[in-house]
């Protein structure tokens, strides 16, 4: 056990050695200000890793000249747990990255979010008939751009209109990006938009029959877009010419 005299020379040490970590104890973890767990751990630079390595080595040096190994050991382990920590942190971060990549998602390092962009809004909106009261729409009763009315009296504004919208081609770009991943696709941002306006006006349901499960290539899928052109057991002119946007942007883009 170090002598109290030994003990204050340790700290002091390590104070003079790396003020700007401002640790008690080599490797122990600090709390935030608020007391609710430790600090993140920035991850050294080249130059500041270099810094570290000869700050252990002139205290391993004076150390050996007064006796005290013991010392020594707890501060250059101190040190080599720090440089450990925060390349184990960068590394962990790097990989979590790079499989976000592989699967087509967007980083949340960024703060992005994966919703759908407003091309696609836009694109939906212009096939869309705006109608601030509810309507029948076949097999539902609708409102504003074709979302669901919550009752047959229902009355609502075009931004309020333009927010369910929103969510609901979210919901519908979920089915899509969870078949593109269950089924291998490897479909670009142009397509997979075209294919949620598509799900959105029909439904996930037509969207695995227009894929055959995920059974089916880019080409087949374009060659069957057009085919969903029925409502109500009818043609419909708005289904032929929605149906031909997204085919165009399904092939070409915007």
């Amino acid at each position: 056990m170090l002598s109290f005299q030994q003990d204050k020379r340790r700290k002091k040490l390590l104070e003079q050695a790396n003020p700007e970590l401002n640790v008690g104890e080599p490797g122990a973890k600090r709390r935030s200000r608020s007391g609710l767990g430790a600090q993140k751990l920035s991850v050294p630079d080249a130059e500041q890793t270099m810094e570290g390595v000869r700050r252990i080595q002139n205290a391993s040096k004076e150390n050996s000249e007064s006796g005290n190994s013991d010392d020594t050991l707890k501060f250059v382990g101190g040190w080599g747990e720090i440089i450990a920590s925060a390349f184990s942190y960068e590394n962990e971060a790097t990989e979590l990255e790079d499989k976000r990549k592989s699967l087509n998602l967007k980083s949340s390092y960024k703060g992005e979010e994966s919703k759908e962009s407003s091309n696609l809004i836009d694109f939906v909106i212009k096939h869309e008939d705006f109608s601030s009261t509810a309507y029948d729409d076949f097999k539902q009763t609708s409102i504003g751009y074709g979302t669901k009315a919550t009752s047959k009296n229902q009355t609502i504004s075009k931004a309020e209109a333009r927010k369910l919208l929103e969510k609901d081609l979210d919901s519908a770009r979920k089915a899509v990006l969870k078949l593109k991943e269950t089924a291998g696709y490897d479909w670009n941002e142009n397509q997979i938009d075209a294919l949620t306006s598509f799900t959105y006006n029909l439904g996930p349901g037509n969207l695995k029959k227009l894929t055959e499960d995920g059974t089916r290539g880019d080409e087949e899928i374009s060659d069957m877009i057009l085919e969903y052109k029925y409502a109500g057991g009818k043609v419909q002119g708005g289904l032929i010419e929605r149906r031909k946007a997204e085919l165009k942007l399904f092939n070409e883009g915007y």
